[in-house]
């Protein structure tokens, strides 16, 4: 009987070591682009999930995921638990686990070619991932990522990221009244090893930010602030602001019934092309600060109607507040090409339809027009310039909730009555280029100084 219990003894431990090595052999998860859903077993490359998400919800404590190249959009953050570790970056034909069939993006340039990279995007709806403690994200290209708390990109929460590129994510909050920080990357704890940072924004720590962890072998550079702060016209309105580029725009547009220096501009009735009007678009007294005022062009530029310049910086103050200035058209054309160097920022593979980036994310009337500022309004203001369809006034309020049109100190066709205007309207998908005579009215935004 002794014998016997020895015995059964020894296979229950046998049977329990064999139960720990099972639990600790590491699981193995495959992702690739090219799989028609997430319906494969997951097992192997030839039965792959279709998205991360998937794969996460499948592995274990103790598992591996592997994700082929290929752009994956996210529909939601991905959360990396403990035990879990994410590896990107295998080749097209892979057939196994082995690292030599992985590419690591640091060790390229081509961070938007999909056929070199495993690229996760959040299309700027929400951050890319949460790494928890034990988890880790490797050789990935993590961008469009957004946040209106810490971590636009990562939110490093224990865990490792490593040979990772974070870039064009962003940290924002609308409220203002915390800052959001870390544009790329937020480290509450954990580690960032060899990775590229790069071409983030926030409202601090425009690129990495954090309160611990080791950072360790990074690349971090040009990351970029959200704004440059708050300004206040002489009627004590206060203005939030964007950064775009090398230049700080406001980010509404002004509503100003004087000019810098105190003196009044009257409401107009009618319009004029003689006396500084301006005419208030909104039907109730909220709307005032959405759409803003219209000016003519003599409230606008504070001077004679037939003062142009085309300069960068066009050095016309206007009726801007002091230490900003009313744009020329040549600074219009700087802000637009800044913008079309991220991808996010155009619509429809076309570098010039940026109307939706520069567009506010409601108030417009809908659009059938592909990649039109009216279609899909949510998807509006990746640039956060905000615009508001404020219409324009031409003797009455014209296209309120379809066009706004902002004033330049350019002139067309040489013509000292023909001043430039930038507009958008529901239907268009670029920025409008047009003119209108002096005696109308359009929006105007300003542009901090140099």
């Amino acid at each position: 009987m002794n014998y016997e219990c020895r015995m059964l003894n020894k296979i229950r431990n046998i049977l329990l070591i064999f139960v720990l090595l099972c639990a600790h052999a590491h699981a193995q998860v495959f992702v690739s682009a090219s799989a028609a859903d997430d319906s494969g077993a997951g097992t192997s490359w030839e039965t792959s999930k279709r998205t991360v998400g998937a794969a996460l919800a499948m592995a274990g404590s103790s598992s591996n995921v592997y994700v082929m190249v290929g752009e994956y959009e996210l529909e939601t953050e991905l959360v990396i638990p403990a035990g879990v570790t994410v590896m990107g970056g295998y080749a097209v034909g892979s057939t196994g686990t082995d690292v030599s069939q992985r590419h690591n993006p640091g060790g390229n340039s081509n961070w938007g070619n999909p056929t070199l990279c495993t690229i996760l995007s959040g299309n700027y709806t929400h951050r890319i991932a949460t790494v928890n403690t034990g988890g880790a994200l490797e050789s990935c290209v993590v961008r469009f990522g957004r946040t209106s708390g810490n971590g636009g990109g990562i939110l490093l929460n224990g865990g490792t990221l490593s040979h990772c590129v974070i870039m064009n994510c962003m940290a924002y909050n609308p409220t203002g009244q915390t800052e959001a920080k870390g544009g790329g990357v937020y480290m509450q704890s954990g580690s960032l090893l060899n990775c590229v940072v790069c071409f983030n924004r926030a409202d601090n720590g425009y690129g990495v930010a954090g309160i611990g962890g080791n950072a360790i072998n990074n690349t971090v550079t040009q990351n970029y602030p959200m704004s440059c702060g708050t300004v206040t016209d002489y009627d004590q309105n206060e203005y939030a602001t964007v950064v775009i580029g090398n230049q700080c725009w406001m980010r509404e547009n002004l509503r100003t019934t004087h000019f810098a220096d105190g003196t009044a501009i009257s409401a107009g009735q009618t319009t004029s092309d003689l006396t500084p009007l301006y005419y208030n678009p909104a039907t109730v007294g909220a709307e005032t600060h959405i759409f803003g005022l219209l000016y003519n062009l003599r409230a606008a530029r504070h001077a004679s109607h037939d003062s142009f310049t085309d300069d960068n910086p066009s050095g016309m103050q206007g009726i801007c507040p002091d230490g900003w200035h009313l744009p020329s058209n040549a600074e219009f054309e700087q802000m637009l090409a800044f913008l079309r160097h991220d991808a996010a920022n155009t619509c429809g593979g076309n570098d010039d339809n940026l109307a939706k980036s520069l567009a506010v994310d409601s108030l417009w009337l809908t659009s059938s027009v592909t990649c039109g500022v009216g279609n899909g309004v949510e998807e509006n203001n990746r640039s956060l310039f905000s615009a508001p369809p404020a219409g324009h006034y031409n003797g009455s309020f014209q296209a309120i909730y379809q066009q706004g049109r902002f004033w330049t100190t350019s002139r067309a066709n040489n013509v000292n009555s023909h001043c430039v205007y930038r507009g958008l309207s529901n239907n268009t998908t670029t920025l409008e280029y047009g003119f209108q005579t002096a005696e109308n009215g359009c929006s105007v935004r300003c542009v901090k100084d140099e």
